[in-house]
């Protein structure tokens, strides 16, 4: 059986285009390549947004290249608007290729207009006052956890995520009958699903944090149901009764004077990788969160705890760290099936 697991492991991770959020291992991300021509398709959906150059690349090879950027919200936060790329419009785009040379297919860098605008997908132009962090003013610090938080991870990580190490997962038998039938088709990404805690809390996009008397808000960026804004209750006598869901119900109090937050969250929904890729969750899943504010309330460390006695002979600990970001609306836009399955067709 381990023998299994660890050949499971290695195919798993040598197939990272099947797996996680976001994997882009198709593209070759040490590659630059370039296409003039006239925009054909703009798709503004998310999760990411799509689109199509007629034209001709450095190479004098004629076609029309698909092209994939950030999601709506991370665009607009780069500099983007809806409009800053239109159809008919001659550009310059900039991109990584599908490894494949006959795929015509890239992730976007950059997109040059004819009036020389520069548009980023995933980073700011280096030159742009109104979006460049270096001419912005300093972050402002949080005492009590409240303001606009991000989870780093470097575009690698995020776009060719390979499989997780199953090896510090301690599975039961019936998560290692799992993992061994696992099925990248049922990935909820694809079907615009979530897949709860703890993948919730350690993601992509921002976290704004809102502090009240008897509980803690946290609103998720580019959240994929409305259910993966979370409530914290701060009092564990005045917990509201609720059906059991896919964030379950969550409490938390304070430690350290007040520079720890524990979380204790249960009443689950069984959820599809509510474990980890291929792992499912049970209704049994408890989760506990600790968050401790550092580095003078410009970071908070992160470590969360999970037990499932269903899918897990034991529990396992993940760690992360938030950084502070300056406090800003969130675009909450619909995700979208035909869109989220897109990348699909160049792998």
């Amino acid at each position: 059986m381990l023998l299994r697991l660890i050949c499971l492991s290695i195919v798993l991770l040598f197939n990272s285009g099947s797996l996680a959020h976001h994997s882009r291992a198709a593209v070759d991300l040490n590659l630059k390549a370039e296409v003039i021509g006239t925009v054909d398709l703009l798709t503004w959906r998310n999760p990411h947004i799509f689109i199509s150059v007629s034209g001709t690349d450095k190479q004098g090879n004629n076609g029309t290249w698909v092209l994939e950027g950030h999601s709506i919200s991370g665009m607009l936060n780069h500099g983007w608007r809806k409009d800053s790329i239109k159809v008919g419009d001659r550009v310059t785009a900039i991109f990584s290729p599908n490894r494949k040379a006959d795929i015509k297919n890239g992730l976007i860098d950059h997109f040059i207009r004819e009036d020389g605008k520069h548009f980023y997908a995933f980073k700011s132009a280096p030159d742009d006052k109104n979006f460049n962090p270096k001419f912005k003013k300093p972050i402002k610090p949080s005492k009590d956890f409240s303001g606009n938080w991000s989870y780093p991870r470097s575009l690698l990580s995020v776009l060719v995520s390979g499989a997780p190490d199953y090896s510090r997962y301690a599975l039961s038998a019936q998560g290692k009958a799992m993992l061994e039938a696992f099925d990248p088709s049922v990935d909820p990404d694809l079907k615009c699903e979530s897949r709860g805690l703890p993948n919730l809390a350690l993601y992509v996009y921002g976290y704004r944090w809102k502090r009240f008397g008897d509980r803690i808000e946290i609103e998720k960026e580019q959240a994929i149901i409305a259910e993966e804004h979370r409530t914290i209750y701060l009092n564990a006598e005045q917990v509201p009764e609720q059906k059991p869901s896919m964030l379950g119900l969550s409490v938390g109090h304070f430690e350290e004077e007040g520079q720890l937050l524990v979380v204790e969250t249960s009443n689950f929904l069984a959820t599809t990788w509510g474990i980890t890729e291929g792992i499912d969750s049970s209704s049994s899943k408890r989760v506990l969160e600790h968050y401790r504010l550092t580095n003078g309330g410009l970071r908070m460390q992160v470590s969360i705890l999970v037990e499932d006695p269903v899918y897990l002979d034991k529990p396992f600990r993940l760690y992360g760290v938030y950084d502070k970001k300056r406090d800003r609306e969130f675009v909450h836009s619909p995700c979208d099936i035909e869109v989220a399955q897109e990348h699909l067709k160049y792998e």
